[in-house]
């Protein structure tokens, strides 16, 4: 059986980027372009082109281009109480040896924040009545210069609101971790719960976080708490090709 041009082109352009001739990050040839080197059609570049993007290998950005995605990576993010995190950082292993935050890899983009009323699962997770106010901060942590992590945070403005951590792209504390900012208002963070769920892209994290739509994440719902009161929920959104997520567990002896 004949095998499509469209194919054909699909197939070469896969094995370069396989070679390392197309490295992640690279632009592919214009639709133009792969014309004339493969001697087709337009409609048939294009269509090779949308083959290599519906398997992931590249993506396309509007008045860009086509570019050559990140692979899969062995990287790990530490969610525990890890130094980097109480700072704000992310705290990251790969590649056969660590690599961690003290190295300034990681950017924490500024915070945009609004206040207005706790929807109905945010006001639970908070332990506040519904429609409470609250400040809602959205904001993307990026490692290497990629996209790492989405957070969208909501805080009961009766906890921060009128302090001078009330806005966490603000302040003397802008940037810090909830842990820092917290601590500088006199609340003490003393635990968190996570609860992590498996699931694919919306279209809205796709294009933040430079994903193809539907590749998976990790979808993480934190609550930071003073003793048993609720300071700050958030969800976070980890892209599942770059890093995979691992918790420390300390085991306490059982009594008797």
């Amino acid at each position: 059986m004949a095998v499509a041009a469209y194919q054909v082109v699909a197939e070469d352009l896969r094995r370069r980027i396989e070679e390392g001739e197309f490295t992640p990050g690279d632009p592919l040839p214009s639709r133009a372009d792969l014309s004339r080197a493969y001697g087709v059609g337009s409609n048939v570049a294009a269509a090779a082109v949308r083959v290599l993007v519906a398997e992931g290998l590249v993506k396309g950005r509007a008045g860009l281009g086509v570019f050559v995605r990140e692979q899969p990576s062995s990287r790990t993010m530490a969610r525990s109480w890890t130094h980097e995190r109480l700072q704000g950082r992310l705290a990251v292993t790969g590649y056969g040896r660590d690599v961690t935050d003290d190295d300034g890899r990681s950017v924490r983009g500024t915070p945009r924040s609004t206040t207005g009323e706790a929807p109905r699962e945010i006001a639970r997770r908070l332990g506040v009545p519904a429609a409470e106010a609250v400040i809602r901060s959205e904001y993307l942590i990026t490692r290497d210069g990629r996209p790492a992590m989405f957070c969208v945070s909501w805080e009961p403005l009766g906890i921060t609101g009128g302090t001078a951590v009330s806005l966490p792209g603000a302040g003397p504390m802008a940037g810090s971790s909830v842990v820092a900012r917290m601590s500088y208002i006199g609340l003490q963070i003393t635990r968190s719960t996570e609860t992590v769920t498996a699931r694919t892209a919306t279209r809205g994290e796709a294009d933040v976080l430079d994903l193809t739509p539907g590749a998976p994440v990790a979808a993480i719902e934190r609550t930071y708490y003073a003793g048993e009161r609720p300071l700050e929920t958030a969800d976070l959104v980890v892209p599942g090709e770059r890093f995979r997520l691992a918790y420390e567990i300390p085991a306490e002896p059982a009594d008797g």
